[in-house]
């Protein structure tokens, strides 16, 4: 009996282990080729995965401002036209099972096809996987210049898209202000209504 419990303990802890390591490219090199196969394959989730770190946190950041301003949404706003229209915004993120799965539905069907020119067997990698400032990039032999960034974890990853999701990020956090504004005004009117 112990032996089962011992074999079913290191089978569950691998398949665990498996399931939630994601490999990270180690070079410049690892990472283009991770790009590559994600755009040519038309893989939203293996692109998110293929992103740089700064750019994925970003993704992560916005979906919890999301998640946050859609609770704030449901949860203090009186119904009618603003609260369906607020909610129906946010839920997208909201809803999303992670960062990843937004950035899939939300993101990657309109990205991926004007990134598919990115992608090139003879792509030369310049920037060592030891760059001091963390940057690299893929070379075509149009001149193209596809940016790789390393990210804090020593991971690397495709940089093209860190700007629009900083961009985005920042919005979400605006938003979420103004949410919380909107929030503390109904209720200070329903306070003052029930006087």
């Amino acid at each position: 009996m112990r032996r089962l419990v011992l074999v079913v303990f290191v089978t569950s802890l691998a398949a665990g282990t498996l399931a939630g390591c994601r490999h990270r490219a180690k070079t410049p090199a690892e990472a283009y080729q991770r790009f590559s196969a994600a755009v040519s394959a038309g893989d939203g989730g293996a692109l998110f995965d293929a992103l740089d770190q700064a750019t994925r946190w970003a993704w992560m950041t916005t979906q919890k401002y999301h998640r946050e301003a859609y609770d704030i949404v449901l949860s203090n706003y009186p119904d009618g036209p603003e609260k369906e229209r607020e909610s129906h915004r946010f839920q997208g993120g909201a809803t999303a099972t992670s960062a990843k799965e937004m950035f899939r539905a939300e993101a990657a069907p309109g990205v991926l096809p004007m990134l598919v020119p990115l992608v090139a067997a003879d792509a030369k990698i310049e920037g060592a996987a030891d760059a001091p400032d963390g940057k690299a990039a893929a070379v075509l032999a149009s001149g193209v210049r596809v940016p790789l960034a390393r990210g804090e974890d020593g991971s690397w990853g495709f940089a093209g898209l860190a700007k629009d999701a900083k961009d985005l990020e920042t919005r979400a956090f605006h938003d979420l202000e103004v949410v919380r504004s909107s929030a503390a005004d109904y209720e200070r009117a329903a306070t003052r209504a029930g006087k």
